[in-house]
């Protein structure tokens, strides 16, 4: 997942059953502007998408299968999947950030892996069923 460095610490990460029609939703609405869309394949589903509304970067992607994260895809979640809105969080260090999560009771979804541009990820969901996403600033 390549991201675009964003000057805000924690980015909102929307889960949505159709992510063209998002697109369309909150450009109508907010005047958002699409900055990147990563698809499945040679699918309309939506692996990974980044817009801005104002000067805020949100992230969003589809839900279902064919494009997302879901059982089987971003571990098995106790929702079938469904994940409304996730947080995408900047974090100094990715592997403290990470075990202290696990350490008071959220369960792994990735470990923490180096991602494309050097730096370190990892997911988790919260004991109150909220998804996480960590990346070390760079």
């Amino acid at each position: 997942m390549k991201n675009q460095q964003v000057n805000q610490t924690i980015v909102p990460y929307f889960m949505v059953l159709n992510a063209t029609q998002f697109i369309e939703f909150t450009g109508e609405v907010f005047q958002s502007e699409v900055i990147s869309v990563n698809r499945l394949g040679d699918t309309e589903g939506v692996v990974h998408a980044e817009m801005k509304i104002g000067e805020s970067t949100v992230y969003f992607a589809d839900t279902s299968y064919d494009g997302s994260c879901g059982p089987g895809v971003c571990g098995d979640l106790r929702n079938d999947g469904l994940v409304p809105i996730q947080m995408y969080i900047y974090v100094e260090d990715v592997v403290d950030t990470y075990e202290k999560a696990i350490k008071a009771r959220a369960i792994s979804l990735m470990e923490v892996t180096e991602d494309e541009d050097g730096g370190y990820m990892a997911g988790f969901v919260d004991p109150f069923s909220n998804l996480w996403w960590i990346q070390s600033k760079k």
